[in-house]
């Protein structure tokens, strides 16, 4: 029954901001169309500048930083092979490794890796 009632009081024509052409409408209408293109281009824009300059630099950044520790790798294992098997001793001066109280895991630093870092309690 409500239903009934309140399509009856519906108008017969919908009537929307372009229906009605005025002057300040269309102004707007022309403004919200010029906005909606210059979104459009600017969104082709970095969508380009996202697959052909962003992409291709971060592989680029990749096998930059691959060769470089592929180098660093075979300079290593060059140490190693001239020291036989393992890496020369690393001079401890006072300053390195210097730790007034242990972190909460302990001595050694959250990135510590014993085949290239000098043990924490070494450095004294």
């Amino acid at each position: 029954m409500l239903r009934q009632v309140a399509r009856s009081v519906r108008p017969a024509v919908r009537n929307f901001a372009s229906a009605a052409p005025s002057a300040g409408q269309n102004e707007f209408i022309a403004n919200r169309q010029a906005v909606r293109a210059h979104a459009a281009e600017t969104t082709d824009l970095w969508r380009k500048i996202s697959f052909y300059v962003c992409i291709p630099g971060a592989l680029v950044g990749a096998a930059w930083t691959y060769k470089l520790e592929a180098a660093h790798h075979e300079h290593i294992e060059h140490l190693k092979h001239e020291n036989g098997g393992e890496l020369p001793e690393r001079p401890v001066y006072s300053y390195m490794n210097f730790r007034v109280k242990p972190f909460p895991w302990g001595m050694q630093t959250l990135f510590y890796n014993p085949e290239v870092n000098i043990p924490a309690g070494d450095a004294e």
